[in-house]
């Protein structure tokens, strides 16, 4: 089935990191991919409360956090199996959460099943 499929080890590792600093405000997060303006074709974590219920699609979940996106770009993303991952680094034109912690996350296409 087309969506995320979960996040690598690597991905685990720097979303711990988030956790553990936000730990003391409660936080709740969702992962929005971006449609390619700031931050790329990206997973952008965000806080929970940004997601726009019953307009933003739901495209799976990673790490215990549902994956969503805008719906016009949950249409491209719609045959593609993938994983979130992560790269060490950051870059400055996003807002995802993690980028104070050292890392930011990416997409990484699992290849075709029937491959």
């Amino acid at each position: 089935m087309p969506g995320c499929e979960g996040m690598t080890p690597r991905a685990h590792r720097l979303l711990a990191r988030v956790r553990a600093a936000a730990e003391a405000g409660g936080e709740t997060f969702a992962f929005m991919i971006s449609g390619g303006c700031c931050g790329g074709t990206n997973p952008v974590l965000c806080r929970r409360s940004s997601i726009i219920e019953g307009f933003d699609l739901r495209l799976g979940e990673a790490g215990g956090i549902a994956v969503y996106a805008h719906p016009d770009h949950a249409r491209y993303l719609a045959a593609d199996r993938f994983v979130i991952d992560a790269l060490d680094g950051v870059r400055s034109d996003t807002f995802s959460l993690e980028i104070p912690h050292g890392g930011r996350f990416v997409l990484r296409e699992l290849p075709d099943e029937g491959a």
